[in-house]
């Protein structure tokens, strides 16, 4: 008797788990939808549950298209799940592209990336600043993480680049060059927080924190570079006052 109990565990364990391997993703995804944000829209989805492919996603306003996932079944045995995700098409400048490697704890619910990129235009970045004077630029943003684990209100640990390697900035002569601006990512008490390179045009020296319910802070400093249009040094006048240095107070 106790055999066929044994048997008949590992039959339903067995087949269980191979319906899940077979489980095509579109039919996971109608089963996950009523768990899903309100104003998340998905495209058509084709593969199976641990290796699928949704034409687009849209959620808040952006779009990622093409997205792409790998996942391992058997990680599921540790109580982690584990697998890569691409979207996009790095050859398209004015999408949203990228890639990382993830691990989620189902039981801590703890995320870990690792070797993570993500390309966007710096319109797209931007649109999600408010920024103390009305600037229209151009060019692209990189984010190159090497390593990031969740924690509260975002990150335990987090190492890595932001980058614009060339941003054009309109002016009222046209549009004009300030060269490339990065800084190092990391964590600050549970924040996400970015160190500005100051080796740039505009002489911009900052810390830049995203705080708890999506709050932005920046403090610094920028002092503009002489080769740089008069409208320029002009609009860093209202800004404040300079200080002994000649450097501009920038804080929002």
């Amino acid at each position: 008797m106790k055999k066929i109990i044994i048997l008949a565990t590992v039959f339903v364990f067995c087949f269980v788990f191979f319906t899940l391997i077979k489980a095509p993703a579109a039919v996971v995804v109608q089963l996950a939808t009523p768990y899903l944000p309100k104003d998340l829209q998905l495209g058509k989805v084709s593969g199976s549950m641990w290796q699928g492919r949704i034409l687009q996603v849209r959620y808040q306003g952006e779009q990622l298209n093409n997205v792409r996932w790998e996942l391992s079944a058997w990680s599921l045995l540790t109580g982690r799940l584990t697998g890569a995700v691409k979207f996009g098409n790095v050859r398209d400048t004015a999408g949203i592209s990228g890639n990382s490697q993830f691990v989620y704890g189902l039981f801590d619910q703890g995320l870990l990336l690792n070797n993570a990129n993500l390309r966007l235009t710096v319109e797209r970045a931007m649109a999600r600043l408010q920024l103390p004077l009305p600037v229209s630029a151009k060019g692209r943003v990189v984010v190159e993480i090497a390593q990031y684990k969740s924690g509260l209100p975002y990150c335990q640990a987090l190492k890595g680049e932001i980058a614009s390697p060339n941003i054009d900035v309109k002016g009222l002569n046209g549009w004009f060059n300030i060269g490339p601006l990065s800084g190092k990512l990391h964590c600050k008490s549970g924040d996400i927080a970015v160190i500005i390179d100051p080796e740039n045009r505009l002489g911009l020296e900052a810390d830049a924190e995203l705080k708890a319910n999506l709050d932005f802070k920046v403090a610094g400093y920028i002092k503009p570079d002489a080769s740089l249009p008069r409208e320029v040094h002009d609009a860093a006048k209202f800004l404040g006052r300079p200080d002994s240095e000649g450097r501009y107070p920038l804080n929002f």
